[in-house]
């Protein structure tokens, strides 16, 4: 399983808050920072969190420095609503990250995802059976009515966010994972996850891989080989 490290950037800072609320953080530091500690994995999850609040990319500067010193892929959301901001997004990363859209304006995403096969992420960001939009902040849809609208679509990948445990380390919150599969070429976890035994949990679940930020930047995970592989 792959481990993926998550910058999440809030006026060109790194951070990492608690659920998802502005002004409780368990982290904040220098992105470039984490873009060098991280530089050689395979993938790096990138999030613009002014971006998803405001409904458009706020932090593309910071973004362009992360994508040119880490080595591998990465992907970026956050605010990601047109195809304008797609586009902007497929500049500097491989992938983009899109949450809101795909329930706001379904035909929009559907656009999108046929301009840009294999190359757009769906983020399923999830609180109490909903999925969330807006920078964590409406309930647009429940969770099974999401999955059955995605149907059909050439998606690079779902994240399956778990909002209630984001920023915690209380662990995984686990779902179907032969669900998120039928629409998505790889399925992928954030949200709780601190130690091993997580990391554990989500492979023998049969994710292909796990978002971390902090437990990361505290070098929690001494499991984690080298090649960013559990």
């Amino acid at each position: 399983m792959l481990v993926i490290p998550s910058i999440d950037l809030e006026g060109g800072r790194a951070v990492k808050r608690v659920k998802g609320r502005r002004g409780e953080y368990v982290f904040v530091g220098d992105p470039l920072e984490l873009a060098r500690k991280f530089s050689r994995a395979p993938l790096v999850h990138i999030v613009d969190l002014d971006g998803a609040e405001r409904g458009a990319p706020a932090n593309l500067d910071a973004v362009a420095a992360i994508s040119d010193i880490v080595e591998g892929a990465c992907q970026l959301g956050g605010g990601l609503r047109d195809l304008r901001s797609v586009e902007r997004a497929l500049d500097l990363c491989d992938y983009a990250v899109v949450g809101t859209l795909p329930f706001t304006e379904p035909r929009l995403f559907e656009e999108i995802a046929r301009a840009f096969p294999g190359k757009v992420v769906i983020s399923l960001d999830v609180s109490e059976g909903w999925v969330m939009g807006g920078g964590w902040t409406v309930k647009l849809v429940k969770f099974k009515d999401a999955l059955r609208r995605l149907e059909g679509l050439d998606l690079a990948a779902a994240i399956y966010t778990s909002v209630d445990v984001e920023g915690t380390g209380a662990g995984p919150l686990l779902t179907d994972v032969e669900a998120l599969r039928r629409i998505a070429r790889k399925v992928y976890y954030a949200g709780g996850v601190s130690h091993c035994g997580h990391l554990e949990l989500l492979r023998s679940a049969g994710f292909d891989g796990a978002i971390v930020g902090y437990a990361l930047y505290r070098g929690d995970l001494s499991c984690v080989r080298e090649d960013f592989t559990y």
